[in-house]
């Protein structure tokens, strides 16, 4: 006899192959050391020894006592036969999720199965291929059942993890930055002549792919590279009187040809180095070809770059000393307050989402490998093993627990943010929503699973004393009919005389 089942991922694969391979070891070790018969033995003793001590007056006491012997061993021996033997061949099977519900929706859901086990091959008793079959089966549904949410998060993840790599696009972007970006906040700081910059042009041109600066005349449009440029031949019309260059010779393109080009300009360039998975997901989440430049952004944020000017923002050469002073102090301020925490927050919270499920497993896998122990020294209580069950089946459901917390994230993200999805992807954002958010999808990563495994703890505790009340109930309805059965014997043999 064998069970297929299934696992959410190749490390629960494995770990909980592990767990049943230990399980059977330990369960071997106590049938041929005769261990798991001792709680038989402790019965008798214990309904022998509490016979002697009730005395005569309890009617026929060998009767009592076998009677109450063969009710607790038909409980003991269910608990034996079918939550510890193990008697079923067990092939765990990883499912495969669905990627596109997962762009689209957020949530992991798993819709086919394939592989075998990880070399190693184990048995499980059938209780435990019913409840992990059960429980699998509960999570999946309910993590399917949650409304569709494009996976705001996800996308903001994976381009916080993007990493520019090509040393030649690293060191154009950083001359990009100092001889365009650089030099049109200096004109446009310039030409403002005191006036106050109007806001959405304030956060545009924060970062070196200024629609303002590509759009407006003036700016990119009339700004050059320093030097002759790889992959932006020579023209005449352009590069005429430059050093440096010639026909069949590379050319001095403007700010805005080296931008916008497609394959060889910086923008082109900087997108192939996010993974065509992320794109992919960015694509079906906003779909619009202003939050690539958001994503661009955001990448540009986690790759900064040395400089002799500092920062992708306001230079001290742009702002001058009083200007720069300024800004720092507010920048530090801010650092010091809620933008701390924030920042602080973002990349604990993305170790903590992957590793939780890791924690999950292995707290799985450790209650396996102690099933035997727990199971043969609490007398193969039914209590013991409704407890069990119950926090098994809590620890695999907390995978819903979690998908409702990245599902909360992500609809807290449209709320607070629905109207400038793509600001917010950038990492435009107030500070104080940004630390209300990661303080929030905290609590629910860690809150919600604590209180489910509270409450099913405590239903798990009631439910096995109600089985262990009613296997004692039967127990002392065995004890009153001996007792009166052995009181009626008693009359009939001596006439009632005693």
């Amino acid at each position: 006899m064998s069970a297929d089942l299934m696992t959410f991922g190749y490390f629960e694969h494995v770990v909980l192959v592990l767990g049943w391979v230990v399980n059977n070891a330990i369960w071997g070790m106590l049938n041929e050391s005769m261990v798991a018969a001792l709680p038989f033995v402790a019965l008798v003793l214990r309904e022998w020894y509490q016979a002697r001590r009730e005395g005569e007056d309890e009617g026929n006491k060998g009767l009592l006592t076998l009677n109450r012997i063969e009710a607790g061993f038909y409980a003991m021996i269910l608990i034996y036969g079918f939550c510890t033997a193990p008697i079923m061949s067990v092939n765990f099977q990883t499912g495969e999720y669905d990627q596109t519900h997962f762009q689209q929706c957020g949530t992991t859901v798993y819709d086919s199965t394939g592989g075998t086990g990880a070399g190693m091959s184990a048995q499980i008793p059938l209780w435990w291929a019913a409840v992990h079959a059960v429980s699998h089966g509960a999570t999946n549904a309910a993590v399917a059942s949650l409304p569709c949410k494009p996976a705001y998060q996800h996308v903001a993840q994976k381009l916080d993890e993007t990493v520019v790599k090509d040393p030649k696009l690293r060191y154009q972007l950083n001359e990009f930055q100092q001889w365009c970006f650089g030099m049109a906040r200096t004109k446009l700081l310039r030409d403002s002549d005191g006036n106050s910059v109007p806001p959405d042009v304030t956060l545009d041109v924060d970062w070196i792919g200024s629609s303002y600066f590509l759009n407006t005349p003036g700016y990119y449009d009339s700004l050059y590279a320093d030097k002759p440029t790889q992959g932006f031949p020579y023209d005449a019309n352009r590069d005429a009187g430059r050093s440096s260059t010639g026909p069949g010779q590379r050319g001095y393109p403007t700010c805005k040809e080296w931008w916008e080009t497609s394959g060889v300009g910086l923008r082109s360039r900087l997108m192939d180095q996010v993974d065509a998975d992320t794109q992919s997901a960015l694509s079906t989440v906003f779909g619009t070809s202003s939050a690539e430049d958001a994503a661009l952004r955001r990448v540009l944020k986690g790759n900064p770059r040395p400089s002799r000017k500092p920062g992708y923002g306001s230079t001290f050469a742009d702002e001058g000393l009083s200007g720069w002073v300024a800004r720092l102090a507010n920048d530090a301020a801010g650092f010091v307050g809620m933008g701390a925490a924030a920042a602080a927050a973002a990349p604990a919270k993305a170790i903590m989402v992957d590793a939780l499920p890791m924690v999950q497993w292995l707290t799985l896998m450790a209650m396996i490998m102690a099933l035997p122990f727990i199971l043969v020294f609490s007398g193969y209580s039914w209590k013991v093993t409704g407890l069990v069950t119950f926090i098994m089946f809590g620890t695999v459901f907390m995978t819903f627990w979690w998908q409702l917390a990245a599902w909360l994230d992500n609809n807290l993200t449209e709320i607070l943010y629905g109207a400038d999805m793509e600001g917010w992807l950038a990492g435009i954002g107030n500070s104080k929503e940004k630390s209300i958010r990661w303080f929030v999808s905290f609590s629910m990563y860690l809150v919600l699973p604590a209180l489910w495994m509270g409450m099913l703890g405590w239903a798990g505790y009631k439910g096995g004393d109600a089985a262990s009340k009613a296997i004692n109930g039967g127990q002392g309805e065995a004890k009153s009919a001996s007792g009166k059965g052995g009181e009626a014997a008693t009359k009939h043999v001596t006439k009632g005389k005693l």
